[in-house]
């Protein structure tokens, strides 16, 4: 693993969302197309394929991802949103961008729930080692199939 690879992923973890816990204020922000790293991708699936989590994973996949914005205007909600309960399906795997949500200045919890802020500096150091991953929607890296869950094959020998 990259140092660039290992600063980010360390950054991603020293987030704490307990103050998150039960709130669902930024879930319309958990839409298609956010781009993705393939370390992102393949620790999303891994998770995913779960035994313990499959079916419910699979259940929330299979869900009309459209979400009304009012006049006629739509949007897409993310593979793993589950649209009945504002979830994530897959929280513990989720991507940089999902985590930093609500808790860096360029992208404030829409509440005001989060008091303390991840400095500057140091979000923006964890985001230029993550500029340099090649990172895709996650539509793209799988080919616009729900992955694993489905059949198609899984990450580093995860059973389906």
């Amino acid at each position: 693993m990259s140092a660039g690879v290992s600063a980010w992923r360390r950054f991603a973890a020293s987030i704490e969302p307990a103050v998150c816990d039960g709130c669902r204020a930024c879930a319309l922000r958990c839409t298609a197309g956010i781009e993705l790293s393939r370390h992102e991708y393949e620790a999303v699936l891994e998770y995913a394929v779960d035994p313990a989590r499959r079916a419910d994973v699979e259940r929330v996949t299979q869900q009309d991802k459209t979400v009304l914005l009012g006049d006629g205007v739509t949007a897409r909600a993310c593979r793993y949103f589950d649209m009945g309960s504002d979830s994530c399906a897959v929280y513990p795997a989720r991507p940089l961008v999902c985590r930093i949500l609500g808790f860096v200045d360029w992208m404030p919890c829409p509440i005001d729930r989060v008091a303390s802020r991840v400095p500057a500096a140091e979000a923006l150091a964890a985001l230029r080692a993550y500029g340099r991953e090649e990172r895709r929607p996650l539509e793209a890296w799988d080919g616009g199939e729900a992955p694993a869950v489905f059949g198609m094959a899984a990450p580093r020998g995860a059973e389906p």
